[in-house]
Order: C-alpha cells, then sequence, then structure tokens
C-alpha cells in the first residue's frame, strides 16, 4: 500500500513538475550544457582512438582526461537539505566528492553519480555501466526530482 501512494505521488509530481516552469537557472543550464558536452566528448573519444577516457571534476585535461569545468557559483555535491533521488534511496550511494568517470570504446562507462547545485537548485548526473546518462533536476517547490 505505502508503495502504491509512492507511485501515486511521484506520478503527480511529474505532472505538476510539467506544467510549472522551468526551474533551472542560467549557472545550472550552462553546467547541464557542460556536463552533456563533456560526455559527448568523451564517448566520441573513446570510439575514435578505442581507449578508455577520463572525465575528471576537478584536475587539468591533460591526454586521455577531459576536465569539467563548472560555471562560476556551482558547486559540486548535493545540499543536505536536499534528499537523493527515489532511484538512488536504496542504491548504497555515500555522496561526497564526485568520483571521475572511465568511458571505454563500446559505450559503456564506469558506473557513477554526480550532484551539483546552485543555491537550492541541484542537478543528479546519472550515469550506468551502459553508458545510459540519466539527468534529473531538483525542484525545490515541489520537493521533488524531475527529468531535466
Amino acid at each position: 500500500m505505502l508503495n502504491a501512494k509512492s507511485i501515486i505521488l511521484q506520478h503527480v509530481t511529474r505532472a505538476a513538475s510539467i506544467l510549472l516552469p522551468s526551474p533551472i537557472r542560467s549557472p545550472l543550464r550552462a553546467a547541464r550544457a557542460e556536463l552533456n558536452r563533456s560526455l559527448h566528448l568523451a564517448f566520441r573519444l573513446a570510439s575514435l582512438h578505442q581507449r578508455a577516457v577520463v572525465l575528471e571534476p576537478y584536475r587539468q585535461a591533460t591526454e586521455g582526461r577531459i576536465s569539467v569545468r563548472l560555471p562560476q557559483g556551482v558547486r559540486w555535491g548535493r545540499p543536505a537539505a536536499v534528499p537523493l533521488p527515489p532511484n538512488l534511496i536504496d542504491s548504497g550511494w555515500w555522496g561526497g566528492r564526485p568520483r571521475p568517470i572511465t568511458v571505454m570504446p563500446q559505450q559503456r562507462a564506469s558506473a557513477n553519480v554526480w550532484f551539483l547545485h546552485h543555491g537550492r537548485e541541484t542537478l543528479c548526473l546519472r550515469l550506468d555501466l551502459s553508458g545510459s546518462v540519466e539527468l534529473l533536476c531538483y525542484r525545490p517547490l515541489l520537493g521533488a526530482w524531475v527529468d531535466c
């Protein structure tokens, strides 16, 4: 019964998020574009050169490594007031500093989760082993995570 209520609440929240204006302001919109650009570049380079490429959140770019740079004011991590997305609650994810992502030639990647925030707005990038990317935005007004 509790699970059914949770599913219904998620559907209502998703519908409300579609009706309300986009929550992402300029700094997080730019960060989302940088994440998408960096991942696309990493997958392309890995495929082209047939070798692994690493995305790093803090280091300088070198051969085989892409540095992800954030716009001013955007920080790594998830604020304590923002809950984990529903699909990460039972995953054993601990949070903290983001670990590097390794992208392999066959559209595969090391599974990873990165959080970015700017004030109360938060983005969650979730990458699974098959290279599939999920990008979620936390909507403080709704108190829920929705697709970006």
